[in-house]
């Protein structure tokens, strides 16, 4: 499960998220600008329209003076129509609404943001992530996610040309340097995403990862040390990618004191 920050003021996030949501369609405050968005680089990018005639954004935000239940059918087989796996984004209350204008309409039902601001970052039952805290100080709100959002993670071939084949879990035997080996494809699109865990305050526990000794089927170095790299920075306090074109097996050396996410791509 993930951490996400969503809010209408993108600077009110911190700038290391490893995922956030923000409005890309304007009805009375303004949408996030290139720069909101770029003050994310490592971050998975979820965004929201408010407006159902807006052909654009995963998520469709149903509520008071935004779109109505009735309007989100439209907009998701709108959606569908572009090639978009859409959610929708409504509190547990309206839900039953929402679900029912589906049912009405005979449109396939999205998935759903569900908003419930009780502290507790439970999933519910049919819905991909849940908002369980709103207008934490200095002004932004925390939902859990599930760990693969479709429509969302699934942009990832889109846009990268790679997808994620498998994630492993790394549990460290100590806080000292260890070395963990992790087995790819050989693609060309060969990498893999290091994904420190997120605690209950929304934040990670920095780790380090040092030289990555990765080997293709010629049993021939393909690199990749990334010490060695001028300016390289090995504190991670979000999610880092580190491409092996090539490599059929790797072995990562890291410094962690708690458990981290490894995503095999190719």
């Amino acid at each position: 499960m993930r951490t996400m920050y969503d809010a209408v003021t993108a600077a009110n996030i911190p700038a290391d998220a490893r995922m956030v949501a923000g409005y890309i369609d304007k009805i009375k405050l303004e949408p996030w600008s290139a720069a909101d968005w770029a003050r994310f680089p490592q971050a998975v990018k979820v965004t929201i329209v408010k407006k159902a005639s807006t052909n654009d954004g995963h998520v469709l935000d149903v509520e008071p003076g935004d779109a109505t239940p009735g309007e989100a059918p439209g907009w998701v087989r709108m959606r569908r129509a572009a090639g978009a796996d859409p959610t929708v984004y409504c509190s547990l209350s309206t839900w039953p609404s929402v679900r029912s204008a589906f049912a009405s309409a005979g449109v396939a039902e999205p998935h759903y943001w569900i908003a419930h601001y009780n502290g507790d970052p439970t999933i519910p039952d049919g819905a991909v992530a849940k908002q369980y805290a709103g207008n934490v100080a200095p002004g932004y709100d925390l939902s859990s996610v599930v760990d693969f959002w479709p429509g969302v993670d699934g942009t990832a071939p889109a846009s990268t040309g790679v997808e994620i084949m498998e994630r492993i879990t790394v549990t460290p035997p100590n806080g000292d340097q260890n070395a963990v080996r992790v087995f790819l494809s050989g693609s060309p699109g060969a990498a893999v995403i290091i994904r420190p865990r997120l605690g209950g305050d929304g934040f990670s526990k920095p780790m380090w990862v040092g030289d990555i000794f990765a080997w293709g089927n010629d049993h021939q170095g393909v690199g990749h040390n990334p010490t060695q790299t001028p300016g390289y920075n090995n504190k991670l306090t979000s999610h880092r990618r580190y491409d092996l074109p090539g490599a059929v097996w790797a072995d990562i050396n890291y410094s962690s004191a708690d458990p981290f996410e490894i995503d095999i791509v190719g």
